[in-house]
């Protein structure tokens, strides 16, 4: 009888397990729809796919790095899901990243630290210009609001 209980209770809590936190279904795979240099120009995939994505309400993700310096044997590379995209005039396509932790590599200790009371957003574009913008947490002062070209690489999951 106690093993009969127990297996009950193990199936409702499996059962619930898996209604609470489901497995990702086979096909749902980050796929690479379209990349850009940080001219805007294309290098692999079709805009018309992203755009689609975008439409069809996809979740999307960018990948980029950056270079530090003249020093070209160092850089950072980062991926980064999207939160309100956005088509205009049907011929670009920009999505938003949400505020995070500003955060700095250490080259020479090899390894990235917070910046302490900083957030950091970019609104990402296929035209490779992209804005970015740094606060500070506690007063909400803007302490730097620039532009800067990326190549992009744009990932959707089906």
């Amino acid at each position: 009888m106690k093993r009969i209980v127990f297996c009950a209770v193990l199936g409702l809590l499996c059962s619930f397990l898996v209604a609470v936190c489901p497995l990702p279904a086979q096909g749902q795979d980050w796929q690479l729809v379209y990349a850009h240099d940080a001219e805007g120009e294309a290098t692999d995939g079709s805009l018309e796919a992203l755009k689609e994505a975008v439409r069809k309400g996809h979740e999307l993700r960018i990948s980029f790095s950056s270079r530090h310096g003249a020093e070209d044997s160092r850089w950072v590379e980062h991926t980064v899901e999207l939160t309100f995209l956005t088509i205009m005039s049907d011929t670009l396509v920009a999505g938003q990243i949400r505020p995070i932790i500003g955060q700095t590599p250490d080259f020479e200790q090899m390894t990235i630290v917070f910046k302490e009371n900083l957030s950091w957003s970019m609104l990402a574009s296929t035209s490779g210009l992209c804005d970015t913008i740094m606060r500070e947490v506690i007063t909400g002062e803007i302490v730097n609001h620039s532009q800067r070209r990326f190549a992009l690489k744009w990932f959707v999951r089906r």
